[in-house]
This record gives C-alpha cells, structure tokens and sequence, in this order.
C-alpha cells in the first residue's frame, strides 16, 4: 500500500514536467484572438491549407520538409463552420503528425515531428 502511494505521489510529481517537454509554443496573440471562419477546401494539400489560415491575420506559416508525406498530397476537402483559426491550425497539426514552431508574432514554421 506504502508502495503504490509513493508511486501515484512521484507521477503527480513528474507530470509537469513531462507535459511541458512535449508541450507545444503558443501561437502568436493575432491567430488566438481572431474570429471563427468558414474553412472549405476541395483537393488541396494540408501544407497548402496552412499558410492560407496564417495569411487571414498577417502571419507566414512556412510549411517545410514534408514532400513525400501525408500533408502534401491533395486531400479530397478540409471544411469546418465558425471555428477559430488557431483552433483549425492545431487539429490539423496533430491531425497529420505534425510540429511548429513559433519563430517571432508573424512566422510560424511546420515540419515532421
């Protein structure tokens, strides 16, 4: 019994750290605050998607190194109803196996994870 508290009290001790290891940056404020839109794709790649959704507030997302891959290759339609930006950019993110990284307020860099 001894045991098994002293194991659950040193997970609860090393979750935060762990999450924030493979905790991802946060977006630049301009794609946060902006206001849900309507999203709909017909046989366009991911990657191509992306810097579409940076441009509507002024951010380059730079997709890079994914030829070959998944988010390269036309997908059939990409389409969401007053979502948020950022909200559309994460899921398609995880989505495809993807990682960014936020260089400065306005460029965002996609790559592999």
């Amino acid at each position: 019994m001894r045991s098994m508290i002293l194991t659950a009290l040193a997970a609860l001790a090393l979750s935060p750290i762990l999450l924030s290891q493979n905790a991802q940056p946060a977006l630049p404020k301009c794609l946060q605050d902006a206001p849900p839109v309507n999203v709909d794709f017909k046989d366009v790649s991911v990657a191509k998607v992306l810097p579409f959704l940076g441009a509507s507030c002024g951010i380059d997302i730079r997709v890079e190194g994914i030829e070959g891959t998944d988010p390269a290759r036309a997908v059939p339609r990409v389409q969401f109803q007053q979502a948020r930006p950022a909200e559309v950019f994460l899921m398609l993110i995880r989505a495809n196996g993807l990682k960014y990284t936020v260089v400065d307020e306005k460029t965002i860099r996609v790559t592999k994870q």
